[in-house]
């Protein structure tokens, strides 16, 4: 029998180590591995691919809208995070995914069911009713065929739609459409039109500006149906975006003065705008005179009255408070009350004025200089009571005449700044400290208390409070003048108001270039004083105005 002869069979990875079942496990991993990462980078490219291929957002906006409405909400979403009054409503129209953003409490929302999502819902009913109806593909033909508002705006850009909702407005978006829909319905609380609380009339209108700027030039309108009475509205501050009105008549305002003021509106770059004050400054040609460069105002009447003399006016949202330029010593010491009382009268009322004002500011140094360098000007029987009342004093005179400053300023401050409850205790208190308790105790004379009084009570008949205001800061400069050079410093202060005054420009108009140049002498008709009505047939050439007439043709 013959043998069967067995050879040795080796395992293969005897003679290759790199066959092993191990090494092939290894392998298969590193293979896994390898296909998951090329997955991830496939993965990568793809949104990097997707990135580019969209469609970058220009500088100023947020984003851009695609017609993608799921993209649109997360992007707003992202944009109002953390604005727990930023409401987001979801519906269905015709089958569409439909996304409503409105901001609450400033928003008529009886309005916006009525007159939007129940106009929008109501396609689909039909549909299922009577047959499909389709919703239209654009926002224009929604906004013309379906929706009842007043005031619909297509907007295709994203920081419009952002602002839009802002101020009140509801944004509508719809899937499929890459464009939204702004929808007047602002409604908010806001204070009703009352009176004038710094510019009381006696015989005129009592209507005044409120904080809302649609109803300040709804006053304007009301008293001008005029359609030269021009309205433009501009938007300063990059984070308030407050709404400014620059109102003129287009047909006698001076040629470039819109477009100058305009212009220096568009160069602000402020990131607030909260009062009127606030762009006054950066819109006058002297920010460092005491003197004011714009006038300001809250009565309609008077800013109706300014516009038909070919002036500007501007309104702020947000403050009572408007503003009128060009800006002159003549306009800051007139009021309407000066033209609902006899020509006589009032020309008589705007001289004190002017006296008052010199006073405001003069007397208390004329009596510094007098008392201490030129008491021989004064009679001898004056001199020697003013002697005998400056011996119980224990300060000099000048020394005299700033405490009572001082004090004085403080009791203003003190009676403006504290609530009406306590203002009038505090009156009381500070007419016995002033009046009383400082004479008797012998630190202050009684003579000064007179004129420092007299002084404030001129201040006090000024019509603009900004312009008391100057008045009331000059007063130290020049008594320190008086204090050092007598009747000279008085003179030399009074010089250099007067050349200060003269270089003042207000929007290229010289702040008392009326009252000196001889081309205008036909405007002192309704300067210094003011003529019957009958008379006043031209309006003031110093604001340029292109149609001078005002009563009758232009032939007279």
């Amino acid at each position: 029998m013959e043998k069967i002869k067995c050879h040795r069979i080796m395992k293969l990875s005897a003679d290759r180590p790199e066959a092993s079942l191990e090494q092939a496990k290894e392998q298969l991993k590193i293979l896994r591995r390898m296909t998951i990462q090329s997955t991830e980078i496939s993965e990568e490219i793809g949104e990097i691919i997707a990135q580019l291929c969209q469609v970058a957002a220009p500088p100023n906006e947020p984003f851009i809208f695609t017609s993608v409405l799921d993209e649109n909400e997360k992007l707003l979403r992202v944009v109002f995070r953390d604005c727990g009054d930023i409401e987001f409503r979801i519906f269905y129209t015709d089958k569409r995914r439909a996304l409503l953003i409105y901001l609450e409490g400033m928003t008529d929302t009886t309005s916006l069911e009525k007159n939007i999502i129940e106009r929008l819902m109501m396609p689909t009913d039909v549909a299922n009713a009577s047959g499909p109806t389709n919703l239209p593909t654009d926002m224009k033909s929604i906004s013309e065929r379906i929706l009842n508002a007043a005031a619909v705006t297509v907007l295709s850009k994203a920081s419009v739609a952002i602002e839009a909702i802002m101020t009140g407005n509801s944004l509508l978006l719809i899937d499929g459409i890459a464009e939204g829909l702004s929808i007047g319905t602002v409604q908010y609380v806001k204070r009703n039109i009352g009176g004038a609380d710094n510019e009381h009339v006696l015989r005129g209108p009592n209507e005044a500006f409120n904080e809302t700027l649609s109803d300040n030039i709804v006053l304007i309108r009301r008293r001008a149906r005029d359609e030269n009475v021009k309205v433009r509205i501009l938007k300063v501050g990059t984070r308030t975006n407050t709404s400014i009105a620059v109102l003129y008549v287009a047909d006698l305002v001076k040629s470039g003065l819109v477009k100058e003021v305009e212009q220096r509106l568009s160069m602000i770059k402020i990131d607030k705008i909260v009062t009127s004050s606030s762009i006054e400054e950066f819109l006058v040609d002297h920010p460092w005179t005491p003197f004011p460069q714009a006038q300001t105002t809250e009565r309609p009447d008077k800013m109706l009255a300014a516009l038909y003399e070919g002036r500007v006016g501007i309104l702020v949202d947000g403050t009572p408070a408007s503003m009128i330029v060009p800006c002159t010593y003549n306009v800051l010491m007139q009021t309407t009350d000066d033209y609902t009382i006899q020509p006589i009268i009032s020309s008589s009322i705007r001289m004190m004025r002017g006296i008052a004002a010199f006073i405001a500011i003069y007397l208390p140094a004329i009596y510094v200089a007098v008392v201490s360098y030129h008491p021989g000007m004064l009679p001898t029987s004056m001199a020697i009571t003013v002697a005998e009342l400056r011996a119980r004093s224990p300060f000099p005179s000048f020394m005299e005449a700033v405490m009572m400053e001082v004090i004085l300023e403080v009791f203003q401050e003190a009676v403006v700044r504290l609530p009406k409850k306590i203002s009038g205790a505090a009156s009381m208190i500070g007419a016995l400290v002033i009046g009383t308790t400082i004479v008797q105790a012998g630190i202050i004379n009684p003579l000064l208390v007179v004129v420092i009084a007299t002084t404030a009570l001129a201040s006090y008949s000024m019509p603009a409070y900004n312009f008391s205001m100057a008045l009331r800061w000059l007063r130290i400069p020049i008594l320190i003048l008086a204090s050092i050079l007598g009747l000279y410093g008085v003179i030399l202060g009074i010089l250099i108001v007067t050349i200060h005054l003269c270089s003042l420009r207000s929007f290229g108009e010289s702040y008392i270039g009326g009252m000196c140049n001889v081309e205008l002498f036909s405007d002192w008709k309704d300067y210094l004083v003011r003529f019957p009505a009958k008379l006043l047939k031209e309006r003031p050439k110093e604001f340029g105005a292109q149609d001078q007439t005002r009563i009758g043709g232009r032939d007279g």
